[in-house]
């Protein structure tokens, strides 16, 4: 009893819904074949031997049909895992080759013209007035000026971070998502005649505000910067109408700034390297697209410097 208990329950371990050689099918089975037996003159204990026989040949097959199953469901995984990394793979590309095809359909923007000293000029002209507004677009268009920074790294900046500019001629630039976390942009002889032009205007900032809290902000709410778009609209605006008032249609924007700060560190260095730590490209390829390159008569200037 205890062994036929014992092959029921191999049987029963059998689970798989789509394996055939369940404990269901064998059932039939067993009786058809009992039936066949009992009309043989065979002898009860040789019925029992060989229904026993055929019971274990079947636990046999049912449990090699088992394994073959399980087997074939874990390949089935393995299979859709590989297909899916495939998929991933696939549509990495496909996007891929869409953004190159983007960039290589995209309309250029057209070549903007470097800032200069005359243009500054006439933007600061523009932008006086007693507003709130005019006093932060004027800081903004200064402190471009003066660093080279982009308009977006303006925003980080705090009321704090003034004193070096004024006493040791530097300021910290937060680029902790493209490159080293605190670059320092100097200022060179004429940024320091700038921002002692500006004296006043840094005083009313001193006044107004605290010094842990930022510099470009909304006139209601020193402690939360202010957004990209809006400084960028302001700025860009005010160049605008100024770009419209001088005659040869010159393309400014607040990158112009940059473009003209680079500029101006090429002519007076002739230095790429020094260009490109000093504006802090990560790239020389970056600092090259900027600037224009050396004379035949430089060139031949700069060898005879070697010897």
């Amino acid at each position: 009893m205890e062994n036929k208990n014992k092959k029921q329950t191999k049987i029963q371990k059998i689970k798989k819904d789509n394996n055939s050689l369940s404990l269901p099918n064998y059932e039939p089975l067993r009786d058809e074949l009992s039936k066949i037996l009992e009309n043989q003159r065979i002898s009860k204990k040789k019925q029992d031997q060989i229904l026993e026989t055929t019971q274990k040949g079947f636990i046999g097959l049912a449990l090699r049909n088992e394994e073959l199953l399980n087997s074939n469901d874990q390949m089935k995984q393995q299979l859709d895992e590989v297909l899916k990394e495939l998929n991933v793979i696939k549509e990495e590309r496909e996007e891929k080759a869409a953004r190159k095809e983007a960039r290589a359909n995209r309309k250029r923007l057209p070549k903007r013209d470097p800032m200069t000293g005359k243009i500054y000029r006439e933007l600061m002209l523009a932008t006086e007035g007693p507003t709130y507004i005019h006093l932060r677009t004027r800081m903004a268009l200064c402190i471009l000026a003066v660093t080279g920074i982009r308009i977006n790294e303006l925003l980080s900046l705090k009321v704090s971070q003034l004193e070096t500019l004024f006493k040791e001629n530097w300021i910290a630039i937060d680029r902790s998502k493209r490159g080293p976390s605190n670059h320092k942009a100097f200022l060179t002889k004429e940024g320091k005649k700038i921002i002692q032009d500006r004296q006043k205007d840094f005083q009313l900032i001193f006044l107004m505000k605290e010094q842990d809290s930022y510099l470009f902000t909304a006139e209601s709410n020193h402690y939360k910067p202010l957004d990209r778009v809006v400084i960028t609209r302001d700025v860009n605006k005010m160049m605008r109408e100024v770009s419209n008032q001088i005659s040869g249609k010159l393309n400014i924007t607040s990158h112009s700034f940059r473009i003209g700060y680079i500029t101006q560190l090429w002519k007076d260095s002739k230095d790429i390297e020094f260009v490109k730590q000093t504006i802090g490209h990560r790239k020389l390829d970056t600092t090259s697209a900027y600037v224009n390159k050396l004379s035949d008569q430089e060139r031949q200037k700069r060898i005879d410097q070697l010897e």
